[in-house]
């Protein structure tokens, strides 16, 4: 009988969600490039960072809206000879099969042209290299890159990736980075996506990674699941 009870529960799934599974599980861009355990945990208990010690990265988001504002309002000025519309903040989604879908927004996209705008604040600025081989293991800038590039694959018409990288606290100078399209990179993009979500299947039966690895050393000291955390 069991055998016929959950094949209920998968019929039952497959009908109210469109797939076996039960409801779909999805991960966001931005949290794939990080500590797996916390997308894990962000994702199954949809926390929010607010509070004194996200104000930096609050205050990023204000700069980021604002500059997109910015770009929007004033486009028929910003035009110049090109042909295609703005679209901001242009949402993405990537089915993972089994349940699961990768999503994101995507700050601006011109034609075949993919930009992300970034605001450092720990990580110097004037350290930036020109060639992105240059860039350090430990560096943001690894993360950046491979979420524009997770983008550009997302989007079956994009070609060319643009990070653009600003100062914390100013717009103006800031340092543009061109990503070249990899789908090799996305394809092991989406492998961790996908461990994301076994992740959460593990711990809503009760069982959490020993020896978590974050995918950067710095990672740990500022995360707000450190007290829980067995690393």
């Amino acid at each position: 009988m069991e055998e016929i009870e959950e094949f209920g529960k998968r019929l039952e799934n497959l009908l109210k969600y469109g797939n076996v599974r039960g409801p779909k599980r999805t991960i966001g861009v931005t949290s794939v490039s990080f500590c797996s355990l916390k997308a894990a945990l962000t994702t199954r208990y949809d926390v929010r960072f607010f509070g004194e010690k996200n104000k930096e990265r609050i205050l990023g988001q204000v700069l980021h809206m604002g500059l997109l504002g910015l770009i929007k309002d004033s486009w028929p000025y910003l035009q110049g000879d090109i042909g295609d519309n703005p679209e901001i903040e242009k949402e993405v989604s990537y089915d993972l099969g089994d349940g699961g879908v990768l999503s994101g927004k995507i700050d601006l996209v011109i034609g075949e042209h993919v930009f992300e705008f970034k605001f450092l604040k720990d990580w110097s600025y004037e350290k930036i290299p020109e060639n992105l081989d240059e860039v350090d293991e430990e560096s943001v800038l690894n993360a950046y890159t491979e979420q524009l590039n997770a983008y550009l694959n997302m989007l079956p018409d994009a070609e060319f990736g643009h990070l653009w990288i600003f100062r914390h606290n100013e717009l103006i100078p800031w340092k543009k980075l061109k990503i070249k399209k990899d789908s090799k990179a996305f394809k092991r993009f989406l492998k961790r996506a996908r461990d994301i979500i076994k992740l959460i299947e593990s711990m809503e039966n009760g069982e959490l990674p020993k020896d978590p690895k974050p995918r950067f050393g710095w990672e740990c000291r500022n995360c707000i699941f450190k007290s829980i955390c067995s690393k």
